[in-house]
This record gives C-alpha cells, structure tokens and sequence, in this order.
C-alpha cells in the first residue's frame, strides 16, 4: 500500500462463488454481509489504497447456491435450505460492479477462473494504464496469472484462503486472508443486509426483526451489546440471559427468525464464538433452565414450559401464510415451493414450452429456466424449478408428450391435484380456504357452485419410467 500520492488506477476481479463459499466455511454471516452490501468493502478497498477502482468485474454462477448450516441462525433467518447466489446480483449490479454470469459448463466447474484470466490478461493491453490489479478468489490456478502481471510491472493484491497454496500467495505483491478481510470490511453489522421477504413466511421473519410481546409482533428496538465476555461459559450464560429476558417479556412463545437480530446485536462475539462454543442456538438452548425450542416452520418457536402453551401452527404471525399447515403436513421432502404466483406461473409456462423431452429437464434445462425469470426481475431458483418436476412426476405427468396450446394450465391442474391428494394421505383434508388459495397460487379459476375438490388426473396414470420426474 502506497504512503502517499495519487490513489492507483485499480482493475478489482470477484470470484463470487469462491469468496462465498470461502467465507461462509469461516462464518455465515461474513459471507452474506459480503454478497448483501458490497458497497461496503468496496468503500473499504477504495480507502485502503487508496485506489481507484476504475473497473469492478464480480463472475458469478447463477445456479450456484449454498446450504446454511441445519440448526444455524442463517438457516433459521432465511426459512430456505439454500442460499441461491442468483439473489445477489442486482446487490452487485446496484454497487456498480459489472456481473459476468459464468454457469456451470460441467458438473462441478463453471469456467469463472478462466474467464477471469482472460480478461485480466485484456486489460493489460487497455489504453488506461491500471497499476494494480485486485483478485478475489482462494483459486491457486491464478498463480501463472499473477507472474504475468508481475513481469508487466503490475501491482497484485489477492484476497484469498490463509491455506490457499504458498506457490499462489508469493507470487502476489499483497496478501490478504479471508479471515483479515472480513475482520476489516465487514466487521461491523449493517442495517440493511435484511433478505429479501420470502413468499409465505411471516412478515417479521427476517434478521430485522426483534422478539417481542406475540409471536408475529416487533417491540421498539432495543441495544443489547455488550462486550465479549472472553471465557466460553461467560458467553452462553450472556446469551442465555438474553434470550430468558426475552421469553420473560413475551405473552406467547417466540418465533426464532425473530430472535435473530436482538441475539447478534450482542457483539460480533457471538458469531466468532459460535454461541460460545455450542455451535447452534438449538444446541446452546437444549437442557437451559426455562427455556425450550418447539420445532416449526421457519425453525420453530422459543418458549417458556410453565408460562406458555405448547406452540402450534396457530401462533400469531404465521395467519399470513395460507399453506403453513399444509407445507408441515407434507414436511420438507415434499414440501409446496415457496414461489411468488407470478414466479409460479413463469416456471409453469417454461416447462410446458421444453415438452416434449425425452426425459426430465436437466440441471442445465433448470439453471437456464432461473436465469431467464432473473432477467425478466422473477424471484425463480433451480431448486423451486427442480421441485416443481418432482411435483409433476409425482402426478405422473408424461414428460414424452407434448403439452398442448394450454400446456401451462395443464400441468397447473396436475399440480394443485397432487398437491391436494398428497396432503390428503398426509391425514389432512383441505378446508375450502386453503384450496382456494392454493387454487389462486396455480392460477386456476374458482369453481363456481360447488366444493373446490381436487379434480382427477388429466391423464391415465403412465406406465413406469414415463413420469416427469428425476428419478424417471
């Protein structure tokens, strides 16, 4: 880093997927604030150099995603068992960084690292000189790259894994780990890295969200930092403490994505310790005096035995979620997607337009279908489009067939049938309301004068092997 002088003309280069990846491996929540805010550490590279950061390239997999830790904060904020990294790109578009979209070529790599190389090897030859070159990723096979650069009379600054090979780190002329970097640019909490609302989840679901007097409401916030207790048992009894001052205040069991807040606002101790060594708020939370975790949608609830009732899909704040009872009936191997209806219906008319296939669409045919609603501004990832043809083999749907000039309504019947028919061998038969909604959902018309019933198949069941599904 330069004593003085003009700031350097600066090239910055973000491996996406790595970096996350990377991160979320150290701690979760470093690697969202990263793909949330890059404003942030975009600010703190500017005024490290200082630099300029004349052109920002961020190369990202939008089918690319990342599975929270079961049980962790993460998981329970979001009420997802993935992190799409499709969701960030217009975080990274809004920051003023240019997004190269790099989908997977083959099963585990998507050529981002060579489509990197090549234009850092452009820039080069640019008309603006660029001193220096900043290079994000823990990706050794960069090392030949930065030896170019070197003997250019180029300077290189690499944020990268402490571990990554030492061939890679001596051939830049600056290091900085992944553990340092979000130590110095992403320490201290934003305010705004809250995600996007997920279809159907309570409204105070989220990490904005305080606990409060009911389940579903959010009291004035309040400031519970505190500074880190140092010794591990120091740190479960203060977080411990917390949560029992919580569920002391609460008329009714908490819902725990609204705990997530008021438990990190604590320090950033709580995240670098991991609940003070316990690994999960489940884990810290089990066996503690007076307090006890009932499972749920969105984690579940915390709650005090002898003050309140058992929790239920009755608690306040999950009213605005027409198919809560439906998802915990089907539990989470069959569960409804969680998908806008304008989403939904996109995916529907997308998969009708790929009939006839000679066999499910593929992760490619589903990564290019999330890509497409990305485009058209759609909240669609892989995974919803991958369950959705789980939904449609499970109706056996033939996927050799052509769909017909009403394709997409056809595989809507086929959907909000087996839907209906799966939640009744659950043991639950669907009220007028809750078929009604997930008639809206589909996008079906309401049936006029008589009981919304599932209707039957549209087709004869087909023979094995025929289905629209993935083990088909």
């Amino acid at each position: 880093m330069p004593d003085s002088g003009a700031p350097r003309r600066a090239a910055l280069y973000v491996d996406f997927d790595n970096v996350f990846s990377s991160l979320a491996a150290i701690d979760e929540w470093a690697a969202w604030s990263f793909a949330a805010e890059p404003a942030r550490w975009l600010a703190w590279l500017e005024a490290s150099g200082p630099r300029r950061l004349l052109v920002r390239r961020c190369y990202l997999n939008p089918a690319g995603w990342h599975a929270p830790e079961p049980g962790g904060s993460l998981a329970a904020w979001l009420q997802q068992p993935r992190v799409y990294y499709s969701r960030f790109r217009a975080d990274f578009v809004r920051a003023g960084l240019q997004v190269v979209d790099c989908p997977r070529l083959a099963r585990l790599k998507n050529g981002a690292d060579m489509v990197m190389a090549v234009d850092i090897l452009d820039a080069l030859a640019h008309p603006t000189r660029f001193d220096e070159f900043l290079v994000l990723s823990g990706d050794s096979d960069f090392t030949p790259l930065l030896h170019r650069l070197r003997a250019h009379d180029r300077r290189s600054l690499v944020v990268t894994h402490p571990l990554s090979a030492a061939a890679f780190r001596a051939a830049a002329d600056a290091v900085l780990g992944f553990e340092e970097f979000a130590e110095a640019a992403l320490a201290e909490e934003p305010e705004a890295v809250r995600p996007a609302a997920v279809p159907g989840a309570p409204p105070d679901a989220g990490p904005g969200a305080t606990g409060g007097a009911t389940a579903g409401a959010s009291p004035a916030p309040a400031s519970d930092a505190m500074p880190d207790p140092g010794d591990p048992a120091a740190q479960r009894a203060t977080i411990l403490g917390l949560l029992r001052r919580l569920v002391a205040g609460a008329e009714a069991p908490l819902h725990l994505p609204a705990l997530g807040k008021r438990i990190h606002g604590l320090g950033g101790w709580i995240r670098q310790s991991r609940f003070g060594g316990a690994g999960t708020l489940a884990r810290l939370v089990e066996g503690a005096e007076g307090l006890a975790l009932e499972a749920g949608p969105g984690g579940g609830w915390l709650y005090d035995p002898a003050r309140h009732a058992r929790p239920s899909l009755e608690q306040p704040g999950l009213a605005d979620d027409p198919f809560a009872r439906l998802r915990a009936t089907l539990g989470p191997a069959a569960e409804v997607p969680r998908l806008a209806p304008e989403a939904l219906d996109f995916a529907l008319r997308g998969l009708a337009a790929m009939l006839p296939l000679p066999a499910p669409p593929g992760p490619d045919a589903t990564a290019s279908l999330a890509a497409e609603a990305m485009a058209a501004g759609l909240d669609l990832p892989p995974r919803a489009v991958e369950a959705l043809i789980a939904w449609l083999g499970r109706a056996r749907l033939d996927c050799r067939a052509d769909a017909g000039p009403d394709g997409a309504a056809r595989l809507a019947r086929a959907l909000y049938a087996e839907i209906a028919r799966q939640a009744a061998a659950g043991g639950t038969r669907l009220g007028p309301d809750t078929l009604a909604a997930l008639r809206d959902w589909v996008g079906l018309e309401a049936r006029r004068g008589a009981d919304p019933a599932p209707e039957p198949p549209a087709e004869p069941p087909d023979p094995p092997g025929a289905a629209c599904s993935p083990s088909a």
